[in-house]
């Protein structure tokens, strides 16, 4: 009998096997890892993972081979297997895609990106992210206009934008701050709008008027800063 729930992390980096366990720490699974695709099978077969999560770029058995592996088995080849290619790479996705991955990330690594990708298939993954409280200006240019508002909270992932709302979800904002860290690290980070509380419509109630952000296209720089802020 395999473990009622698991997930399979492989890559033949110890550094991103670590990574992608702090990934997952608050999600209720066994994660087990290999660093090789003969390893991955293995451990598949014994387990029966209920998620794989695979770099593409390793000795011996390339995950593409591996993932190959896994679909033409009988016994393996339902489970999801989510491919981790290279960013500069234009022929990882599609290759990932032939080769049977269910779904495909590049590296460098976004932990919510990573996260949202496994809740597609594993519902009981834990997408929360560790918030802090803040009382900081944000400066942020919409709609080509340069606003002001205060940040009430803040993740790796987001904030809540404590302003006088104008525009709507889906749209950019590019917004310079300073991180709740002791060095109050300064960051230029896009976000685009989730939600908002407006004088029409109040999404949460224990929020005032602003918007919900999530961050996007985060340099590595300022991601760096982020996992260094929040632990993430």
């Amino acid at each position: 009998m395999g473990t009622p729930l698991c997930i399979l992390l492989v890559d033949d980096s110890k550094f991103f096997l670590v990574l992608e366990k702090q990934f997952l720490r608050n999600t209720p699974a066994t994660i087990l890892t290999a660093s090789s695709g003969e390893e991955a099978l293995s451990l598949a077969s014994e387990h029966r993972p209920s998620l794989v999560y695979m770099d593409m770029d390793m000795p011996e058995m390339h995950g593409l081979d591996c993932c190959r592996k896994f679909k033409s088995s009988q016994d393996l080849q339902k489970i999801p297997i989510v491919l981790i290619g290279a960013k500069t790479s234009p022929t990882d996705e599609p290759d990932a895609r032939a080769a049977g991955a269910d779904d495909y990330l590049s590296k460098p690594l976004d932990r919510r990106y990573f996260l949202g990708t496994g809740h597609r298939f594993l519902m009981s993954i834990d997408r929360r992210e560790p918030r802090q409280t803040s009382q900081v200006m944000v400066n942020f240019l919409c709609r080509g206009l340069r606003l002001q508002g205060r940040c009430l909270d803040v993740s790796s992932g987001g904030m809540f934008l404590d302003c006088q709302p104008t525009a709507q979800k889906g749209e950019s904002l590019l917004m310079k701050f300073s991180l709740p860290d002791e060095q109050q690290t300064p960051v230029e980070i896009n976000g685009r709008i989730a939600w908002s509380n407006s004088e029409e419509e109040i999404i949460k109630e224990n929020y005032p008027l602003g918007y919900g952000v999530e961050f996007v296209d985060i340099s590595d720089s300022v991601g760096t800063a982020l996992r260094r802020c929040f632990g993430t």
